[in-house]
């Protein structure tokens, strides 16, 4: 039952797309609206985000891997809820009937948080960037206590971004599944309390400073005359040089990457690309890379590397596979990084990374290599050891 439900949802995952407006800095920050606001007047439309459901499910795995205190069951047991409320299948999300009633309130809002972050991620994507981490996770594993903050009880951006030019982005996501309209004061209200209170802060505490920071906030409707929407707000950066945070962009890098080997099954490679400072001390820390067994698949022009599945060995099997992997030229990469630690990682991504991959009916692949989707393995399997 179980694998039939999973067979029935991902094949109805098809392209899906949101509407964006983005709201100028100036209007969220200011007061009150005047009386009767007009939401269009308001906002600029800007070009429809648009993505498969196997995307959305793929940044929903990400995210919830990304936050290592999440104790919720990740994104594939979610989905298995979702079904129930979302309709992947129209040509713009939206909720199915009566979805905001299937749920008690705590659960919806839960629900639609955890939505809002996979399509913030995605909005990361359409920006540009590549490799995410989670804010909070990557200021403990920073152990900034010294310097003064309190990080376990403050309010912090969900995502922490870079790009290969090593320049960073915060984003923090919101999302419901009630806002029937868009209600243009509503909706100002959800960015102005984020953007004060989540990203401000933040835009002026790491060092180096982010380049820029976004609220970005989903509304996903029933299907009423109101399509869904994404709602954007980005402050400019003051360049204030009060920062306190010292952080690396290689580090995004590396627990952006360190997060998909945990997704992949692989912990103690996560550990020993993270680096994390504590990690030599915990008992089940193993520092010297092991010879691993992965299997390869091509997925357009590229090969790619996913975790060794024994039961592949049987000769007729009926049906396509769930896998997860990752670019096997990154792999390589992280390899080499791993054995080497005084390389940088993003030093070698800048010539493995294509600007994009070629994307296949069923399979997501995310622009730093990582990929989530059903393929017959059979037909292409192979094998390969890598140290790691």
């Amino acid at each position: 039952m179980f694998i039939a439900n999973i067979i029935k949802i991902f094949t109805a995952l098809r392209k899906t797309e949101i509407e964006v407006y983005e709201w100028d800095e100036s209007v969220v920050r200011q007061g009150r609206l005047q009386n009767a606001p007009d939401f269009y007047k308001l906002t600029k439309k800007r070009a429809n985000l648009t993505f498969s459901g196997w995307a959305l499910a793929h940044s929903i795995v990400k995210a919830d891997y990304l936050d290592k205190r999440n104790l919720t069951m990740p994104g594939l047991g979610f989905l298995l809820q979702a079904n129930d409320l979302i309709d992947f299948s129209k040509s713009s999300i939206e909720l199915k009937p009566r979805a905001s009633e299937v749920l008690n309130d705590f659960s919806l809002t839960s629900l639609s948080g955890r939505v809002g972050q996979g399509i913030a991620i995605l909005y990361g994507h359409h920006l540009g960037l590549k490799f995410t981490s989670h804010l909070s996770s990557h200021v403990n594993s920073l152990h900034s206590t010294s310097s003064g903050i309190k990080h376990k009880k403050e309010k912090m951006a969900d995502f922490l971004f870079a790009d290969t030019s090593n320049k960073t982005y915060l984003i923090e996501s919101k999302g419901t599944f009630t806002q029937t309209d868009n209600n243009p004061s509503k909706i100002k209200s959800v960015l102005k309390s984020a953007l004060q209170n989540q990203v401000d802060p933040w835009m002026k505490r790491l060092n180096p400073l982010p380049s820029n920071g976004y609220v970005v906030y989903s509304c996903l409707r029933e299907g009423s005359w109101c399509p869904s929407s994404l709602s954007v707000v980005d402050p400019s950066n003051d360049n204030d040089e009060s920062a306190v945070v010292p952080f690396n962009p290689e580090q995004v890098m590396r627990e952006n990457y360190g997060t998909w080997l945990r997704v992949m099954g692989l912990p103690q490679a996560a550990k020993r690309l993270i680096r994390l400072p504590d990690t030599k001390s915990s008992e089940n820390y193993e520092p010297i890379p092991t010879k691993t067994r992965f299997m390869t698949v091509k997925i357009g022009e590229r090969e790619f590397a996913l975790p060794y599945l024994p039961y592949i060995r049987f000769p007729h099997l009926p049906f396509d596979t769930l896998v997860v992997g990752i670019d096997l030229s990154v792999l390589m990469a992280i390899s080499t990084v791993i054995e080497s630690p005084d390389l940088q990682l993003s030093d070698l991504l800048i010539s493995i990374l294509p600007k994009e991959y070629e994307q296949k009916e069923t399979v997501s692949i995310f622009p730093d290599g990582s990929f989530l989707g059903m393929i017959h393995l059979r037909s292409y399997f192979k094998e390969t050891i890598i140290s790691i």
